[in-house]
């Protein structure tokens, strides 16, 4: 059955202080993910067709690579989340926004629901995190965050360089 081996669902979705090259120990749940908002999209690889002097054929080479990216919408974050998600500042029960967006970097985590025993995860150890407020208030309809995550590589302290992300059956 094609279900066995795919990401069935979302369980939950966190985000956090990325670690030294690795995924971020302490990550922040979020778990009211609105329904058909997420998406992946791997790496891209832009070609570039190079001609031959000699003769007329070519060759075809990879350029520059778009790289991965993870797009979630949330509902009901927390104001005192606010500043991780997209900068500014929060005080007891207010959100105040930047002046300025910030370049915000975090871990990012995905869980899948149990299929077959196994849950996916895809974690993303550095990423750049861009987050904005949007949607309609209306007496149906709910404004939330959408996020776009862009994987990174992930460089230690010490210059060792991990993946961008990982994809891993993890045992439920």
């Amino acid at each position: 059955m094609s279900a066995k081996n795919n990401i069935l669902g979302i369980e939950k979705f966190e985000l956090g202080a990325p670690g030294d090259g690795i995924m971020g120990a302490a990550l922040t749940e979020f778990t009211d993910i609105e329904v058909n908002s997420v998406s992946i999209e791997g790496e891209q690889a832009n070609e570039e067709t190079i001609p031959t002097e000699a003769n007329d054929s070519y060759i075809t080479l990879n350029a520059d690579v778009t790289p991965a990216k993870l797009t979630v919408r949330l509902f009901g974050v927390d104001l005192a989340d606010y500043p991780m998600l997209m900068g500014g500042t929060f005080s007891v029960d207010k959100w105040e926004a930047p002046k300025v967006k910030p370049n915000i970097f975090l871990s990012a985590m995905l869980t899948s629901f149990e299929v077959d025993g196994f849950k996916k995860t895809i974690s993303i150890p550095y990423a750049k995190v861009n987050a904005r407020l949007q949607g309609n208030i209306t007496k149906n309809g709910l404004p939330a965050i959408d996020i776009e995550i862009t994987a990174n590589t992930p460089v230690s302290a010490a210059q060792v360089e991990g993946a961008p992300y990982v994809i891993q059956d993890v045992a439920a």
